[in-house]
C-alpha cells in the first residue's frame, strides 16, 4: 500500500473526529500497524454478537462485548465510535436493555464510517 494512500485515511479518520494522534503514540507512529488494526477491529466478531445478545436479552454476554468493543476503539481513538458504544455500556452494566436495539443501529451506522476507509 502506498504511503499516500495511508496518510489519505489518517486525514479522514481526523475529519471523522478520531483522536488518532493520542492514537498513534500507543502504535509508536507506525501508521501501516494501527491501519491494519483499525481494520482488525471494525471486523470484529464482537459487533455481531453484541446484536444477538440484546435480540435474546443476554445482559452479561451483551455488556462483555459492548465493554470488548468500547475498549478496543477506545484504544485506536475512534472517539465518535467510543462514544456511541458508552451508551450501551451504562445501562447493560445496571442490567437495563430496553431500547438499546436502537442504539445498535447507531453503533453500526456509526461503524460504516470508518469501515467506508477500507473499500476498494
Amino acid at each position: 500500500m502506498a504511503v499516500g494512500e495511508m496518510d489519505g485515511r489518517i486525514e479522514m479518520l481526523r475529519e471523522l473526529g478520531s483522536d488518532v494522534d493520542d492514537a498513534m503514540d500507543r502504535f509508536l507512529d507506525d501508521d501501516g500497524f494501527y491501519l491494519e488494526c483499525l481494520e482488525q477491529v471494525l471486523y470484529d466478531d464482537n459487533f455481531g454478537r453484541l446484536k444477538i445478545a440484546l435480540e435474546n436479552h443476554q445482559m452479561q454476554e451483551a455488556f462483555d462485548c459492548a465493554h470488548t468493543l468500547k475498549g478496543l476503539v477506545a484504544n485506536l481513538g475512534l472517539t465518535s465510535l467510543e462514544e456511541r458504544i458508552g451508551q450501551l455500556v451504562e445501562p447493560l452494566r445496571e442490567g437495563k436493555d430496553a431500547g438499546l436495539m436502537g442504539k445498535y443501529q447507531e453503533i453500526m451506522g456509526e461503524r460504516e464510517k470508518y469501515v467506508g476507509l477500507f473499500e476498494k
